[in-house]
């Protein structure tokens, strides 16, 4: 394995042997290709490993909680490098765009948060940040940081998303609630709310979209 990648030919590596080498950084001088095939056999596939939660990760035998760190910690990283691709001349011409960016931002994530993703007036990304941690219950407290957000950053438009692990893609009364509170605020500040995008894994409903279809109001006005 090492020939392999000492002569530049790491793209060979199958995935077994790519986990036994990262985990000899973490746990060296040991059998690490025992490891790397129960870490596979218990979670599936790479991206299984690296979408796993350190809790997951640490009941996989031969996986400590030094072991489980570092996978949850490449993972993130990864999925920000995922994410944000290009982001610095990056722009949305389209709700499905920004949907698809956010399934990327969500993905193997096991809780709810909300994230608030800042445009500038030609619809370019300034910055996507999470500012809530949990569900949007509690829409007051979600409400202000992202309008507090939004008023740093800058921002022009803004674009709100919020996950569902359980990978339910039906809004709910919470969500319907916050969507007209969040759109309400912004209208008094004059700042544009795209659209609210509720993601469940590999899916996403713009919230604003689906509002206005039920009611036939439009609450983008």
């Amino acid at each position: 394995m090492l020939a392999k990648i000492e002569g530049g030919h790491v793209g060979s590596l199958t995935d077994v042997e790519l986990l036994e080498v990262l985990l000899f950084y973490v746990i060296p001088r040991s059998n690490t290709n025992v490891n790397a095939h129960a870490l596979l056999d218990r979670l599936g596939s790479l991206k299984g490993v690296f979408d796993a939660d350190a809790a997951l990760l640490e009941s996989v035998d031969g996986i400590g909680a030094r072991s489980a760190a570092f996978f949850t910690v490449v993972g993130e990283a990864n999925r920000r490098i995922s994410a944000s691709e290009g982001k610095a001349d990056k722009r949305f011409f389209s709700i499905e765009q920004v949907g698809e960016f956010f399934i990327k931002r969500f993905a193997g994530a096991k809780k709810e948060c909300v994230m608030l993703l800042a445009l500038d007036n030609k619809n370019a990304i300034i910055d996507c940040r999470t500012v809530y941690d949990g569900t949007v219950n509690s829409s007051v407290v979600s409400v202000r940081n992202i309008i507090k957000t939004a008023l740093e950053l800058n921002a022009s438009r803004i674009v709100v998303a919020h996950n569902h692990p359980s990978g339910d893609a039906s809004p709910s009364d919470d969500d319907i609630v916050f969507t007209r509170t969040l759109r309400r605020t912004c209208g008094e500040i004059e700042l544009d709310l795209v659209e609210h995008i509720l993601v469940a894994q590999d899916r996403y409903m713009p919230l604003v979209a689906y509002m206005t279809r039920a009611s036939g109001h439009d609450y983008r006005n």
